[in-house]
């Protein structure tokens, strides 16, 4: 029987050659995105479950909250609080610490500066359950001056030498001992790991012997809890410890929250994570979307299996006239839809095979498709299976339900019920199609905004050199400078503690000169050139200059305990201080380097224009900068033409300046762009899904109106007959699809709003939602339809009468 209904599967295949085409690349385009998709959501997802015990482990993550200062949020806290949380808090049972340090690591004379070198507690092997391949886990981290090295490190460094007990050097002052060699990380964790430096280090490293007093949120802190912990009783308990362990009134700055360790990669994009993590909204959209293409492919062939129904209702009646039942005619043409489905699968494996290495390069993530995996191999096969029931179900049950004596005589009539469902299904597609195209015409749209907008700065031309703060190239910096000026085609030079693009962190403490109220403030330390070289209008006042003295940064000391000093604000910062630009100059306000901290008298001499210095994700901040060019951890060279030998330039000097360390130099336009980056890679997929979508609903829309033409072939001819042109019947018939799609933008428009708003609204400085994208969106729908349906109905119309009228 089996054998029986594939021969006439296989024969219908053969005899049906353009619907089943379409039908197989339909459902092939569906599944490749689902498996793509699915692979790429599968390596999304298991992120650090190789730690033992994972779930029971959580980091810190901070919310600070300050009067007049923007709300930031920080995945490190500060260094005493994994000592001070477990002491108080009994559902506490172990805790441990990471610190990221920018700094060199050499052996010889190579030194190397990777991301991943980090101060860590004593117990981070075990807590982490690192795999220790050389050296013992109890002590590796206990002695000052240790450090464990990955195996990517320890080849790094060593070649294929036995690492352990050789001596490396830190920021070309400090000697290491190597006291253990860790299996490399799995690829799925949030950590990113290079080489652990025992904490005990830190008093050397930092030359601070209270640097565990240090509030500054430098430290990533996990705490171990005790099992059946409930976590949000816990964290309720926070502010109180916060107000009477720490100071008082802390809690309404310093907002605590637990994450689970296996949380952080999809959950947790806060500033100063380890690496780059992940968005669970991305997981989350794609999923939809392509599980939306799949079942858009699915419709399809319910509609081209009722579209060619006539062509089979003779064979169901004589079928069922020669005593066929009709649960066997549903078997059957269940048959046809999963070999049907099978062999669509085994081309979107095909697809999804030669497309995959192009897919994983442009989100840059390794995947893979190990299609000869047992599992994986049985979930296809399920797949394909379940696909083909959902597709296959109600053709099936509908062509078996045609009536033998009706369809002998030609009588084939469609009930409403199935045309309503039909026309239904063509709406559920264009619906989505729309929302597509609303979504992709409104981000592209905001992201033309965000790279086109004023800045307030000028990003052209410009060169940035990271990795000033250490100890090999602070020391440099001034000759750096006075170097590359002498170059005649750079024509600035500045240094700064960050350049735009970057994130301001830092924040020194004040008193409103007007209300008398604490706040804080995001700062800048930068030198006398920086607002000539980024081109920043100074709109009152003047901007620092060397020509006066007093303009320069000074810390509280015993000399000079309560020093003056020059600011420049931007115009948020004297908004918030109470005063207009041209009120704001020679204004002074108190300075604190902590909410108890040393007074400083700060003047403003000048107000700069507002610029953008982050992402347009972020709100502009009320910034005050600091001539302070000891904090120059960064610096941007403007040039007028020859890049590369600009580029060429800066690079020998530094190299003749700072041999021991590597350039970490960068184009400030690639900075830019890299903040839209994942964006741009929404876009891009939103693109690629939006044409897939329209073209699997023109495949749809295609059967459908096969299946309209062929039941109105008569009408048509008698049409003709009484005169009705080829353009009459086109628009008669356009007329019918016409309410669908109309009905589509009913549903998709307030669906799309909805959608687009809420991704809009993640966008401090946005454009406006205008009517323009649904308008477009409602057109492309319509012209695609009509297209689609006209160019059927007008071969349709073309036929001559006599060969219609003959149809029945």
């Amino acid at each position: 029987m089996l054998s029986n209904y594939l021969t006439i599967a296989y024969r219908s295949l053969l005899k049906q050659k353009l619907y089943s085409s379409i039908n197989i690349l339909g459902l092939a385009i569906g599944l490749a995105i689902c498996i793509s998709m699915a692979i790429f959501v599968e390596s999304e997802l298991g992120y650090d479950t190789f730690i033992e015990d994972h779930n029971n482990i959580y980091r810190t993550s901070l919310k600070l909250t300050v009067p007049g200062s923007p709300e930031q949020n920080f995945a490190p806290g500060s260094v005493y609080n994994a000592e001070r949380f477990s002491a108080y808090f009994d559902e506490i049972v172990e805790a441990a610490r990471l610190r990221e340090i920018g700094a060199t690591l050499g052996y010889g004379t190579q030194h190397f500066s990777d991301d991943g070198i980090l101060l860590a507690d004593s117990n981070t092997l075990d807590f982490f359950s690192l795999e220790l391949l050389q050296g013992d886990s109890a002590t590796a981290l206990s002695a000052p001056n240790s450090i464990v090295l990955t195996e990517s490190a320890a080849q790094k460094h060593f070649s294929n030498q036995n690492a352990v007990g050789e001596t490396l050097i830190l920021a070309n002052r400090i000697s290491l001992k190597v006291t253990g060699v860790i299996k490399d990380l799995p690829k799925r964790t949030h950590l990113d790991v290079f080489a652990l430096i025992s904490m005990s280090t830190a008093p050397a490293f930092l030359n601070n012997p209270n640097w565990d007093q240090n509030p500054s949120f430098n430290y990533s802190t996990y705490f171990k809890l005790a099992p059946l912990t409930d976590v949000a009783a816990l964290e309720a308990k926070i502010p109180d410890f916060l107000d009477n362990h720490i100071r008082a009134n802390t809690s309404d700055s310093l907002h605590y929250t637990l994450i689970p360790v296996t949380d952080i990669y999809l959950k947790s994009n806060l500033y100063s994570e380890l690496k780059n993590n992940g968005d669970i909204n991305i997981v989350y959209s794609f999923s939809i979307i392509a599980a939306l293409i799949l079942l858009i492919a699915c419709v399809n062939f319910m509609n081209l299996s009722t579209a060619t129904a006539t062509k089979r209702a003779k064979e169901v009646g004589v079928r069922k006239t020669l005593g066929a039942k009709k649960y066997s005619l549903v078997a059957q043409f269940m048959i046809e839809a999963i070999m049907l489905c099978y062999i669509a699968l085994f081309i979107a494996m095909a697809l999804v095979e030669a497309s995959l290495p192009m897919f994983a390069s442009f989100i840059g993530k390794t995947l893979s498709f190990n299609y000869l995996d047992g599992t994986l191999l049985l979930t296809l096969l399920l797949l394909g299976l379940v696909i083909g029931v959902i597709s296959g179900a109600y053709p099936a049950f509908y062509l078996s339900a045609f009536k033998p004596a009706k369809v002998l005589k030609g009588e084939v009539t469609q009930g409403k019920a199935g045309a309503l469902l039909r026309q239904g299904l063509v709406v559920f597609q264009f619906s989505v199609a729309i929302i597509l195209i609303v979504a992709t015409t409104v981000a592209s749209s905001q992201l033309n905004y965000a790279r086109n907008i004023e800045l307030g700065y000028d990003k052209s031309n410009t060169f940035v050199i990271r990795g000033l703060y250490t100890n090999e190239a602070s020391s440099k910096r001034d000759a750096l400078k006075t170097q590359l000026q002498s170059h005649p085609n750079i024509i600035n030079v500045t240094a700064s503690s960050r350049f735009p693009t970057g994130t301001l962190t830092d924040s020194f403490g004040l008193i409103n000169p007007i209300t008398n109220v604490f706040q804080m403030m995001p700062v800048l330390s930068v030198d006398e050139d920086y607002f000539t070289g980024y081109n920043i209008n100074i709109i009152s006042g003047r901007s620092f200059s060397l020509d006066f003295p007093a303009d320069k940064y000074q810390q509280p000391s015993d000399e000079n305990p309560t020093p003056a000093f020059s600011v420049v604000v931007n115009q948020m910062a004297a908004k918030s201080l109470g005063f207009s630009a041209q009120e704001a100059v020679g204004k002074q306000f108190k300075v604190l380097a902590g909410r108890h901290g040393k007074e400083s008298i700060a003047t403003i001499v000048g107000v700069s224009t507002d610029y953008y210095f982050s992402s347009l994700k972020t709100e502009i901040s009320p910034t005050y900068h600091l001539l302070n060019s000891d904090a120059g951890y960064s610096m941007s060279i403007k040039y007028d033409t020859n890049a590369t030998q600009v580029r060429d330039f800066i690079e020998q000097t530094w190299a003749t300046l700072i041999p021991e360390q590597p350039i970490s130099l960068a184009y400030l336009e690639e900075t830019f762009e890299q903040m839209y980056q994942q964006e741009d890679k929404e876009f891009i997929v939103f693109n690629l899904f939006s044409l897939l979508a329209i073209f699997i609903a023109c495949l749809g829309l295609f059967g459908l109106a096969s299946f309209t033409t062929q039941r109105r072939t008569k009408e048509i001819g008698i049409r003709k007959v009484l005169g009705a042109s080829v353009f009459d019947i086109v628009m008669l018939i356009n007329k019918e699809f016409s309410k669908q799609v109309l009905i589509a933008n009913v549903i998709a428009w307030p669906i799309a709003y909805l959608i687009m708003q809420q991704w809009l609204n993640n966008f401090v400085y946005r454009v406006d939602l205008s009517i323009f994208p649904f308008v477009l969106a409602a057109l492309l729908a319509f012209v695609i339809a009509w297209v689609t349906v006209g160019s059927l109905s007008a071969i349709a119309a073309k036929e001559r009468p006599i060969n219609a009228l003959r149809y029945e």
